[in-house]
């Protein structure tokens, strides 16, 4: 991803995480061929440590559908253990994704390991198209809500109705909140497929599962917290304009649109980019 327009400080925090990440893949591969060539349980132990750190910085670089979260949980959510609970399934299928994707491809069809790498690619032009989809269908909702609020209020004047009816629909339903966990999750994390390629090679996929599933963990953490902020930006908006339902409706409204417009184009970019 270029970061030609992006500001000097954050670009310079992006190329760190980048380079941190890079001297963690190298690392990941020495400590596997390690528990091949030794028997003490410390190569183990290290290559744990490091798919768990790697999981950390990797979501806190460019993409891994934080931003999709994020903006997703800006837009719907106020409960903030829905939220964290988003962010960790998310994290969870993409690990299972890449053991999917290798241990199927890999051992079952006897696919090349540059084969494998091609399949995540498709993977990621899915869950982009997915993504964009889900952005699409929530601001066609926020906007045809928002309408009929609109409506109402003008047609009968009900002063409390208005911010009733934005609450109930900004409660989002778990099919919706699915689709999240589905479109972000799809896509392997492309470091748990490296470091399960590694471990496949050396025979030791056993070895790369319990790696690629630390990485989550790791990257569910990391996501966590972002989602657990924009919960608390979302509920500090609506809380400081509770008192009235005009504001508050303009403010769920605001949010909604914004937090889908985000995810909308989001998805139709890295999708383009995709394919």
């Amino acid at each position: 991803m270029t970061t030609t327009f992006v500001p000097g400080f954050v670009a310079g925090n992006l190329a760190e995480v980048r380079r941190i990440q890079r001297n963690l893949q190298i690392r990941l591969a020495n400590s596997v061929k390690a528990i091949k060539e030794e028997s003490s349980l410390w190569p183990f132990l290290v290559l744990i440590s490091l798919s768990f750190a790697y999981g950390v910085f990797h979501a806190a670089g460019p993409g891994h559908g934080k931003v999709v979260i994020s903006a997703y949980l800006l837009a719907r959510e106020e409960n903030l253990r829905r939220g964290v609970l988003l962010a960790i399934l998310a994290a969870l299928l993409q690990a299972i994704s890449a053991i999917v994707l290798v241990g199927g491809l890999a051992l079952v069809w006897g696919a090349t390991n540059l084969a494998t790498l091609d399949r995540v690619g498709t993977l990621e032009a899915i869950s982009y198209g997915v993504v964009a989809l889900l952005g699409l269908w929530m601001l066609w909702r926020f906007l045809r809500e928002a309408w009929s609020h609109r409506k109402d209020h003008d047609g009968h004047n009900h002063h409390d109705h208005g911010h009733s009816e934005l609450v109930r629909v900004s409660d989002a339903g778990w099919r919706e909140a699915a689709v999240v966990v589905l479109g972000v999750g799809i896509r392997p994390c492309s470091g748990a497929v490296i470091v399960l390629l590694f471990a496949m090679v050396q025979g030791l996929l056993a070895m790369g599962i319990m790696a690629a599933l630390a990485m989550s963990v790791g990257t569910a953490i990391t996501v966590s917290v972002l989602a657990a902020l924009s919960v608390a930006l979302r509920r500090g908006a609506l809380t400081l304009t509770s008192k009235s339902s005009r504001w508050g409706g303009v403010v769920a409204s605001a949010l909604g649109v914004a937090g889908a417009v985000v995810v909308t184009l989001f998805g139709l970019t890295f999708f383009a980019a995709a394919l």
